[in-house]
Formats: C-alpha cells, sequence, structure tokens
C-alpha cells in the first residue's frame, strides 16, 4: 500500500489555511463566477491537505461563524465525495489524519462560542470518527459525550445542544450504536429530563437544545435492543415532555415528538389523555399568524395521531381515547376560509390549494387513523360524528362531514363500511345540493363520486340509480359556479361509467341496461355535453369532452348514431393550426388531450366499419401533433397522449393499420432514441441544514433539490419532458406490435426490437419497464413471420433479463424484469402450443398444412447444453434475488418474538417491505411456472439447487408472508404437474400437508381473502394427485374430506370466489378419476355431483384445459364411471357446454395462434363427444 504523503510534503510552506480562509469568504460572494473559482481551488487541494486546513479554519479564533460553520459542512462532504483519495493509503498516516482532524473539531464542539459553528462541528467530527478502520467506546468523541452525560448538570446550552447532536450521530453506526446505547442510554435519558426542566422558560436556544435531546433520544430508542431494560424507563420523560409543550408548543418540539411515538409506541403509555388535552388546547388557540398558527396546529395533530396509530392493537383496546381524536380531527376538517370567490376563481381542479392546510391535514389524519387501526368500531366513530356534524346548523360542520365521507370512501380499508350506508349518503349529498354555498355543493358532488367510484353494481338499473341521475343532471343544467359544474360532470362520467362491463369484449354496457339508460344518455348529451363543450372556462370544456368519452365507450355501437356529430367536433378541435393555438391558449394542451382522448374512445366505441373513413385523416392529425410535439412547441403529456391515441386506434383498425406504419414508425423511433439529459450537482455553497427534498420546472427540466439529514445537498437535474415522452413512444410500439401482430413486416419488428433492447439497458427504471414491457410484444410478431429472427431475439432477449436479474433493484426486478422474461416463455409456449395444435388437427383430418413439422422455437433457441446452462443461470439468479428477502422477512419474524404483543409498533414501511416481498415471490413463481411449463423435468436441478429451499422455508414457517405462502404452493403443484412423476416423488411431502391445512383450516371457516390461497392449495393437492400416487393414497381420505369441506363452504358459492371453486373442483375430479378403485362406491357419486354442481368451470383458465384433458382421456378409455347412465349424461351435458365455448373462441378471438389452440381444442372436445355417443 503507498503511503499517503503529509501535508508538508506536499506544500512546502504548511496547511493551506489561508487560501481556505479566503476561499471561504468567496464562498458566501452573491457572484457565481467567485464562487465557481472557489469551489475549483477548493477541489484542487489534495484531500490529506485540505481536511486539517478546513478543521483549523473551524477552530481558530477570530475566522467569522459563518465561514466556520461552512468550513465544517465543506469537511463532511469532502469526506463523503473525495474519501477515495485516501482511502487505499497507509492505514496509520490516514488514522492520524483522521485523528488531526477530529482533535479541532471536537475542540470547536467544546469551545466555539457560537451554536450553529458548535452543531456543524458535531456533524464533521461524526463523520470523520465512521472513516476510521477501528472504532470503539473508548475512542474521544464517544469519550466526551459519556463524561458530558455523567455530569449532574447541563452545562451551557449551546454546548449540550452540540453534544446531544454528536450522541444523536454517533448513533448512526450501526456497529457501534447497540454497545453505545446500551452504556450510556440511562444516562442520555437523564440529560434529556434536564434539558426539558431548564426548557420551560422558553428561548430559542432552550427550544433548540430540547429538539436535540429528543431527537437523540429517538435515535437511541431505535438502536435499542427490543428486549432492553431501559426502553421502559425512557417512558418516564411523557408527562415532562407533555409538560413543555403545554408551555412552549413550538413545531420543532412537535415534530420530535412525533417521531418519538412513531419508533416507541409506548413512549405515551397512560398519557394520551394529556397529550390530548394539549391538542385540543393548541387547535382551539388563535395567533396573529394564522400561517404559522396552522403549521403548529397541525404537527400538533400528527403527534396525537401517530401516537395512537403507532400501537393499533393498543389503541383498538382503548376507543375511548380514539374517539375524541377523531372528534377534534372531523372538527379540523371544516375549518376553511369563508373567502367563496377566491375558492370559486381556482382554474383547474389539480392545482394545490394555498388556503386550508390545516382542514386537508386533519382529512388526511383522519382517515389514517381509520386505515391504520381498520377497525370497524372505529368508522361508526367516524360516521356517527358525520352524522352529527350533518344535524348542526353550521354549514362548516356539514362541509366537515362530506369531506370525510368522501375521503373514507377513498380509502380501501374504510370503502365498504360507508358504501353499507349508501342510500343514506346518497340522500344527505342531494339534499346539499341545493346549499346555497357553492363550496357545500361542490363536496357533496365530489362525495357521490367517490362513492360512485367504489361502487360495484351488477344487473338492471335501479329507481335509486335513476333518481340519482336524474337529480345529478338537473343540478347540472341549473348550476352557474364551475367548479361544481367540473365536479358535476366528473359526477356524470362516473355514475355511466359504473354501467361499463369490465371485460376483454370492451366498456359497452349490456343490452338490457343500455335500453334503461338511453334516454338519459341523451339527456345528459343534449344538456351537459353539447353545452358545455363551448364553456368559456376551460376544464369545464374539457370535462364535458371527457363525460362524451365515457359515454361513447359505455354505449359502444349503440354511439354511431351520434358519432357523425361528435366526430365533427373532433374534426373542428384538430383542424387548428397546432402552434398557433398553442400559443393563443393558456391551456392549449389539456384541451387538444381531452380531444384526442375523445377521438380514441370514439373509435373505439363505433368499430373500424364505422369509423373507418376517418381514420387515416385521424392517424394524420395525430402524427402532425408528434411533429408539433417533436419541435418543442407543445407539452410532453400532449405527445404522450396523442401517441396513446395512435396506439387505440390501431387497435381498433387491427392489421388495416399496417399502412400508416412508414409514417408512424420514424416518428416513434426518434422519441425512443432521444438523449435524456441528467446531472448531479453538489449544492456546497449553502449552509441549510434542514432535510428534506423540493422540485422545481423550468421548460422541459426538472431540478430536485434534496438536502439529507447530515445537511448533504444534492441538485439533480433531469430532462422529465424526454422520460415522459420515451415511455409514451415505448408504450406505443408494444400497442402497434400486438394490434398488428405477425402481419408486421419482419424488417420492421427487428428494427423496433433493436431500439427497445437498448433502452431496456437505460440509467431510468420508468425507461427500462416500458422498454422491457415492449419487448415480448415486438418479438411475438416474428412468431409466424420469420421463425430465425424469433428465436434469435427470444434468445438474445432471455439472457439480456437474466442479467437484468442481478443488475436491477428488488423492487425493479419484480415490477417489470421478471414478468418480461415469464411473458417471452410464454410466447414461446404459445408458438409450442400452435404447433401442437396444428399435428393434433393434422391427425384428426382437420388440418392439412404442415405448420406443425418441425423443431418448436423453444428447442431451436438453445441446444441441450445451452438450455442447461441458461436454465442454471436464470434459476440461480431468482435464487439469489430472493434469498435477502426472504432472510429479511424472517429477521423481523425473529424480532417480533421479543416485542410486548399490545405495543407492537406496526411499522408501515414494514408493511410495504411485506407487500414488497410477496410481489417478488410472486413474480419468481410466475416465471418459474412458464419455465416448468416449457422445459419441464429439465428444469429440476436447478430448481432444488436455488429456489426448493426459500420456498420451501415460506411454506414451513406458520407466521410467513402469505403471499409468499400462496406462491410457494403454486410453484411446487407447477413443478410437479410440469416436472411428471419425478418431482412429484421430491416435492409431494413438501406440498401436501401444508395445502391440505389451507384448503380447510382446523380453526376457522374459509373467508374471501382465503381465495388465492385455496386456488394455489387446490391446484397442489391435485398435481400430487395426479404425480405422486404413493405419496398420495397416504392422505387420500383427507384430501376428499378438505376439498368436499371446501367446496360446501359459502364463500366459494359466489361468483367472486368461482376460481378457487373451480380449483378445489377440478382437483376432486382428478381424485374421482385416477383412483375410482381405492375410493371405492363413494366415486359414482362424487364424480356425478361434481359434474351436476360445478362443471362446466368457469373461471380458472387452466383449470378449464386441465378438464377437457381429464373428460377427452376418460371417455377415450371408456372409464368405469361412465358405465352409470347418470354420470355418462352428465359428462355429455359438460362436454357439449366446453363445445359450445370452445366453438366461440375459435371463432371470435383475433388472435391466430390462440385461434389455433381453440380450435385443436373444440376437436379433441368434438371427438370425445362422438365416442360417448
Amino acid at each position: 500500500m503507498p503511503p499517503m504523503p503529509s501535508p508538508a510534503t506536499l506544500n512546502p510552506m504548511g496547511h493551506p489555511t489561508a487560501t481556505v480562509q479566503e476561499a471561504l469568504k468567496a464562498l458566501q460572494s452573491p457572484d457565481n463566477a467567485v464562487r465557481s473559482a472557489s469551489e475549483a481551488a477548493l477541489g484542487g487541494f489534495p484531500l490529506a491537505q485540505l481536511l486539517p486546513a478546513l478543521a483549523q479554519s473551524v477552530r481558530e479564533d477570530g475566522v467569522p461563524s459563518s465561514e466556520q460553520h461552512l468550513a465544517a459542512i465543506l469537511l463532511r462532504r469532502c469526506l463523503q465525495s473525495r474519501w477515495s483519495e485516501v482511502e487505499n493509503s497507509n492505514p496509520a498516516d490516514t488514522d492520524a489524519l483522521l485523528q488531526q482532524t477530529l482533535e479541532c473539531l471536537l475542540q470547536a464542539v467544546l469551545e466555539s462560542s457560537e451554536g450553529m459553528v458548535k452543531k456543524s462541528a458535531a456533524d464533521a467530527a461524526a463523520e470523520v470518527w465512521r472513516r476510521k478502520q477501528t472504532r470503539s467506546l473508548e475512542d474521544a468523541p464517544v469519550a466526551i459525550v459519556a463524561r458530558w452525560l455523567a455530569e449532574p448538570e447541563l452545562g451551557q446550552l449551546e454546548t449540550a445542544t452540540a453534544l446531544f447532536r454528536l450522541f444523536d450521530r454517533l448513533c448512526e453506526d450501526e456497529e457501534i450504536a447497540p454497545r453505545l446505547t446500551q452504556t450510556h442510554g440511562a444516562s442520555l435519558a437523564r440529560k434529556v429530563a434536564l434539558a426539558l426542566q431548564q426548557g420551560r422558560g422558553g428561548g430559542k436556544e432552550s427550544e433548540a437544545c430540547m429538539t436535540a435531546a429528543l431527537e437523540a433520544l429517538v435515535t437511541c430508542v431505535s438502536s435499542l435492543p427490543s428486549s432492553s431494560t431501559i426502553r421502559a424507563s425512557l417512558c418516564d420523560l411523557a408527562p415532562l415532555l407533555l409538560s413543555v409543550l403545554f408551555v412552549s408548543p413550538s413545531p420543532a418540539l412537535f415534530v420530535s415528538s412525533q417521531q418519538l411515538a412513531e419508533t416507541f409506541p409506548q413512549f405515551f403509555a397512560g398519557h394520551h389523555a394529556a397529550l390530548l388535552e394539549l391538542v385540543v388546547r393548541v387547535v382551539g388557540s388563535h395567533g396573529a399568524d394564522a400561517g404559522a398558527d396552522d403549521d403548529v396546529k397541525a404537527v400538533a395533530l400528527n403527534v396525537a395521531v401517530s401516537a395512537v396509530t403507532s400501537a393499533p392493537k393498543w389503541a383498538r383496546k382503548n376507543l375511548n381515547i380514539v374517539k375524541p381524536l377523531l372528534e377534534v380531527l372531523a372538527d379540523c376538517c371544516g375549518r376553511v376560509t369563508s373567502d367563496e370567490e377566491t375558492w370559486s376563481s381556482k382554474d383547474r381542479e389539480e392545482d394545490d390549494d394555498e388556503e386550508d392546510r390545516l382542514a386537508q391535514e386533519a382529512l388526511a389524519l383522519a382517515t389514517r387513523v381509520a386505515e391504520r387501526l381498520n377497525n370497524n368500531a372505529v368508522l361508526e366513530m367516524l360516521l356517527h360524528i358525520c352524522t352529527s356534524f350533518l344535524a348542526s346548523d353550521d354549514w362548516r360542520r356539514h362541509l366537515a362531514a362530506l369531506s370525510l365521507l368522501a375521503a373514507l370512501l377513498e380509502e380501501e380499508h374504510s370503502s365498504l363500511s360507508v358504501i353499507a350506508h349508501s342510500d343514506e349518503v346518497v340522500a344527505v349529498c342531494l339534499l346539499r345540493l341545493q346549499s346555497p354555498h357553492a363550496r357545500l355543493r361542490w363536496a357533496a358532488l365530489n362525495c357521490l363520486c367517490c362513492l360512485l367510484q367504489q361502487e360495484e353494481r351488477e344487473g338492471s338499473v335501479t329507481e335509486r340509480e335513476k333518481n340519482l341521475l336524474e337529480k345529478l343532471l338537473e343540478s347540472l343544467h341549473n348550476e352557474t359556479n364551475n367548479r361544481c359544474r367540473r365536479k358535476g360532470l366528473q359526477a356524470v362520467a362516473e355514475f355511466f361509467s359504473n354501467f361499463g362491463a369490465d371485460d376483454d369484449e370492451g366498456p359497452a354496457m349490456d343490452p338490457e341496461v343500455y335500453a334503461q339508460l338511453s334516454p338519459y344518455i341523451e339527456a345528459a348529451l343534449q344538456n351537459a355535453v353539447v353545452p358545455l363543450c363551448d364553456s368559456s372556462d376551460a376544464q369545464t370544456q374539457e370535462l364535458a369532452l371527457a363525460v362524451g368519452s365515457v359515454l361513447a365507450q359505455v354505449s359502444g355501437q349503440h354511439f354511431q348514431r351520434f358519432f357523425s356529430f361528435f366526430m365533427g367536433a373532433v374534426r373542428r378541435l384538430l383542424s387548428v393550426d397546432f402552434p398557433s393555438f398553442l400559443k393563443t391558449h393558456p391551456h392549449g394542451c389539456s384541451l387538444l388531450e381531452t380531444a384526442v382522448e375523445f377521438a380514441g374512445a370514439l373509435a373505439t366505441a363505433v368499430g373500424m366499419e364505422v369509423f373507418a373513413p376517418d381514420a387515416p385523416w385521424l392517424l394524420e392529425r395525430l402524427v402532425e401533433i408528434q411533429n408539433v410535439c417533436s419541435e418543442g412547441t407543445a407539452d410532453a403529456s400532449l405527445q404522450a397522449t396523442a401517441m396513446e391515441a395512435v396506439g387505440i386506434v390501431a387497435k381498433v383498425m387491427g392489421p388495416a393499420a399496417l399502412p400508416f406504419l412508414p409514417a408512424v414508425s420514424p416518428i416513434v423511433l426518434a422519441r425512443v432514441r432521444q438523449h435524456v439529459d441528467c446531472d448531479f450537482a453538489e449544492a456546497i455553497a449553502t449552509g441549510n441544514e434542514e432535510a428534506g427534498a423540493s422540485v422545481s420546472e423550468e421548460g422541459r427540466i426538472s431540478k430536485v433539490n434534496i438536502t439529507d439529514k447530515s445537511g448533504r445537498q444534492t441538485v439533480i437535474s433531469i430532462n422529465t419532458a424526454a422520460v415522459e415522452e420515451k415511455c409514451a413512444a415505448l408504450r406505443l410500439l408494444a400497442s402497434l406490435a400486438t394490434s398488428v401482430g405477425g402481419q408486421m413486416p419482419p424488417d420492421t419488428a427487428v428494427e423496433w426490437a433493436a431500439a427497445v433492447t437498448a433502452e431496456s439497458r437505460g440509467r431510468f427504471a420508468l425507461i427500462r419497464k416500458e422498454a422491457l414491457g415492449a419487448l415480448p410484444a415486438i418479438v411475438n410478431c416474428l412468431s409466424a413471420s420469420d421463425f430465425g429472427q424469433f428465436v434469435r431475439l427470444s434468445r438474445e432477449s432471455l439472457a439480456l433479463l437474466v442479467e437484468a436479474v442481478k443488475e436491477n433493484s428488488a423492487r425493479h426486478v419484480s415490477d417489470f424484469v421478471l414478468p418480461a422474461a415469464t411473458q417471452l416463455l410464454q410466447n414461446l409456449s404459445l408458438e409450442k402450443e400452435r404447433k401442437e395444435a396444428l399435428k393434433g388437427l393434422s391427425a384428426l383430418g382437420e388440418r392439412q398444412d404442415a405448420g406443425g413439422e418441425g423443431a418448436t422455437a423453444a428447442e431451436a433457441a438453445f441446444s441441450l447444453e445451452e438450455r442447461k446452462a441458461f436454465l442454471s443461470q436464470i434459476f440461480e439468479a431468482m435464487g439469489r434475488f430472493l434469498i435477502p428477502i426472504l432472510t429479511e422477512e424472517f429477521e423481523r419474524l425473529a424480532s417480533k418474538e421479543g416485542e410486548d404483543d399490545e405495543w407492537e409498533n406496526v411499522d408501515e414501511d414494514e408493511e410495504e417491505a411485506t407487500e414488497v416481498a410477496a410481489e417478488a415471490y410472486d413474480a419468481v413463481m410466475q416465471a418459474t411456472g412458464a419455465l416448468f411449463k416449457l422445459y419441464g423435468g429439465e428444469c429440476l436441478a436447478s430448481f432444488d439447487a436455488h429456489l426448493k429451499m426459500p420456498f420451501g422455508a415460506l411454506l414451513a414457517h406458520e407466521q410467513a408472508n402469505p403471499g409468499g405462502k400462496v406462491s410457494a404452493l403454486c410453484i411446487f403443484a407447477d413443478a410437479i404437474t410440469f416436472g411428471g412423476a419425478e418431482a412429484g416423488k421430491m416435492y409431494a411431502e413438501v406440498i401436501l400437508p401444508a395445502a391440505l391445512l389451507t384448503v380447510c383450516p382446523p380453526s376457522a371457516a374459509l373467508v374471501e381473502d382465503d381465495v388465492y390461497a385455496v386456488s394455489a392449495a387446490a391446484y397442489g393437492i391435485g398435481a400430487v394427485a395426479m404425480h405422486s400416487r404413493e405419496a398420495f393414497l397416504a392422505r387420500r381420505e383427507g384430501a376428499i374430506e378438505a376439498l368436499t369441506r371446501a367446496l360446501q363452504s359459502p364463500v366459494l358459492q359466489t361468483d367472486d370466489c368461482r376460481s378457487a371453486a373451480d380449483c378445489a373442483a377440478c382437483a376432486l375430479l382428478k381424485i374421482a378419476l385416477l383412483y375410482t378403485r381405492e375410493v371405492g362406491e363413494q366415486s359414482a357419486t362424487i364424480f356425478t355431483e361434481l359434474l351436476k354442481r360445478w362443471f362446466p368451470l368457469k373461471d380458472d383458465a387452466q383449470e378449464i384445459d386441465a378438464s377437457i384433458d381429464l373428460l377427452a382421456n376418460m371417455v377415450a378409455e371408456n372409464h368405469i364411471l361412465l358405465q352409470a347412465a347418470a354420470a355418462k349424461e352428465e359428462c355429455r351435458r359438460v362436454l357439449l357446454a366446453l363445445l359450445a365455448e370452445k366453438t366461440k373462441d375459435a371463432e371470435s378471438s383475433k388472435d391466430e395462434d390462440k385461434k389455433l389452440v381453440a380450435m385443436w381444442k373444440k376437436a379433441r372436445v368434438q371427438k370425445a363427444l362422438e365416442l360417448i355417443r
């Protein structure tokens, strides 16, 4: 290791202190050129010279405090950004340099006369100390803090503040922090008590000291083991802290108190009533500065809410504390300005409200309590509060109630409780539509919007719904306030959206429903959409067009009679000179976006036959928008919307869009290939140490200014417009590839694939996501047109994704890397199924072509050795991806075993981590299933080596991630299903016990949340029954009983849980057919009743296909169960129903490969019917 040169050898004149001090002065100059020159001068000094010089400037007397403070900040940042300069030098020299620097900084902490300098010196000292190769509790910074903590007095306030801060920063060292806090935690608590006692008198210095003390306490608690006895003693500080807050309710102290409540839920145990009393007092006070006053009230409310939501188990048992808190929050929801004119003048609904911040914060906090506690009693409390508010004479209380109801409807956990009272909610809202207060009318409409968004409806239109729609249209017709008009239009759009179909065929509503609503659709068009399309208010005009889009979508073919009128309106809007229109209309981009969306909705609604004459013109105008956007005249969101519209129109046109590709492709590829500028810079000339982030926009560039806890600032400049355009262009390529499919010229597909592949390695995750999302669709265009290129690109893309699994973050691997790999594998599977279908149809004399001959793409993509290597690589990559996630989850489970269950800290980050882990398990399961389906038993060795352990652990641990358990059941079931008898021997005993417990839990009835687990478990039972006879026989009776009880469960009788019922019924069918002799006389009864009640299966596509194979093979083999006339008749009925379904699929499918597979399944069913006769 090379020796590190000493400062003296580098500079014969000694340390460059004088030069540094001159630079510090210059860095505060208002002249950018002077500051830049000073930064460059400092950057020219080697770090070994710069650190001591900066430390000397921090310590030296006579230097202005602003320069000392800046020197400490620079020192810390130089360590962070330039540490590599000395990191590999001689350890002894490095340690000497750090020790010399540390001594100066600690001297400044203890001796400086300026509090600002003391604090920044403490931050820098902790940073220097953390760079030492070996650290201990005997080191100087720790020893100084320890001596001070042991002293009976607090000492000088500014020094105490700096030492609290130093302790806080030292605890950021994860290696030392547990020992440091365990050794000195009790002493810290005594010192914090002294700071709080002395701080009651007030003053900025006292407040700063108390804030630093509480921050140190929060960090200390975070580092202490959950079993530490010190934690309990810290609760003694709560009464003292509350007494200080009563006297001095400062925002900084409230923020620190909130952090304490979140980190250490039992801190306020026994003192929640006093805390609530404090909050009520603060919220009820009125200061001279209303803005600052609201800030204090908001943070006070946050403390009270955090004290409750951080310990939800405790809170659910102590609702007497929760109720008054909810009342305070609800009251604050109505604290709004009475200036209705200002409120009404808001240009756009999406703009943030600068006023009424307290009301908005209270609203968010009230819904947070409901969401975190997730308790019916809490929701009933809130609804009771709303009822009492609505009974008062105060319009602000009415507003608070409506706002709270709307917010509860927007939350997944609370919406069902409000929907249960939907009739009352509708009645209350309709009554307020007559209010003279526009703000109250708006709130009523907003509440109805939220209700309509959440309601799930089926069947014909009810009288209540008709009445609601009539009232909405009447209100909209009479309304004069633009904001209320906008919200009314949104409500009408939400109403009609609820009646749209939710399937692959499109959003057009059921014919019977359309017949009922047709008069109202005409009324909405005539009385709302048409007149308000000419409104002088830009956003009202946009929303009127948006309602038109919704009406077109839900009307479907019925909208043809309105098509010419509205297409004329679209032509007028999109025939303008785009550049001049955008210059003269402030919100021109938004209006054009809405018009483009409307055009796409019209095309989707009326279909290609009606839309064909206008399609070329619309595509030409959309291409023109692309050109205008490319010149930088328009907003990036307009470009993105126009690209989306091109995709929609192409989808309607299908292969007929092919002639337009030469015009569209170059523009889209140019957007895909454009460079995205991204610059990083440190803002070293500022001394701001408040952590946070701010975003500003200038043209196409967004700037993000991030300040971390240590005060380091980073400015990131990103061309976000280019990112948005790239993403839109990539989505359009995917859409066009899907629409045109195998008709796309191979050269075009290859060019697109190359462009998308290049972007899949980009810097930004958003772009990588869209690129990898587009890649499978583009590659699949070649499956029928150019087999060689399809094979090549599939192989290269899979290799790319294996590397991407290693290189991307866990969240990105789950979100888009593995899903892209899964889709590529499914493309290969579909090509394989197509060839198998062609062979089967040829054998039955249904087809004469030779398309089924030759190797499949899956076989051609890799030789046997290459395939073995590929499978090893991808399974290893997935295993390496999962192990850290699984380890973290199990460590979290282990740590909870020592916690007091009542005061369990249900951390939101922890909940999110559980969801992220579930997504990771699911992504790996999906990819693994696709691999097994494609390569069968060839996957077993690699799967066993890399994935058996993590998924086996998930099945074995009772408290393991619920989503992970579902994935584990599926992955072992797939392995057995496609891996055959060998896989059955390997994994039957792993999956079967867990699957039986899941299908029929011993302690409780099945609930709706169990549906995915039941589906997976039943699938697993069926897989073991088919492929591991020996293992299944020992548990046969238990399996029949468990599946039968599951099918009798009320939950599985519902349409929402039909997929689980399908899986359970198919598993029972497998048992009845394969174990007829062992089951005995019951087999015929089970078989007949099973077919009568559950077949044909409805929801689960894989099990539907499995049932076709089972029944077709049964008939071909003349199974013994078919000897009974009733069983034979039921089998024939099911086969006839399946024939009708597959005939429909074969005739209606637009995808040629899927159509061919459906034809093969139809032929198999036909053959079985011929035999059964």
